[in-house]
């Protein structure tokens, strides 16, 4: 399973091919901009950050409305 992030105008960003722990740390795995292979690390510290960010009332209202989102995009692909 990938995680692909994208830009404003649609292009591959980023895509995430794996994460494992690796010691104290996350790594990521992945290509920068569809081209550069990368590997990317998340401290225990920036990890806490990422909680937050996940936890954030924006995030947590997408996670609320994604079903209704999944509904809207079927309906939208069926006309």
């Amino acid at each position: 399973m990938k995680l692909t992030i994208i830009s404003d105008k649609g292009s591959p960003m980023m895509v995430v091919s794996k994460v494992v722990r690796k010691g104290s740390s996350l790594e990521v795995t992945g290509k920068m901009m569809g081209a550069w292979p990368a590997k990317m690390y998340i401290t225990p510290k920036e990890f806490w950050n990422c909680i937050r960010i996940a936890l954030s009332p924006s995030v947590l209202t997408y996670i609320l409305i994604y079903p209704g989102i999944l509904i809207s995009r079927l309906f939208k692909r069926n006309k």
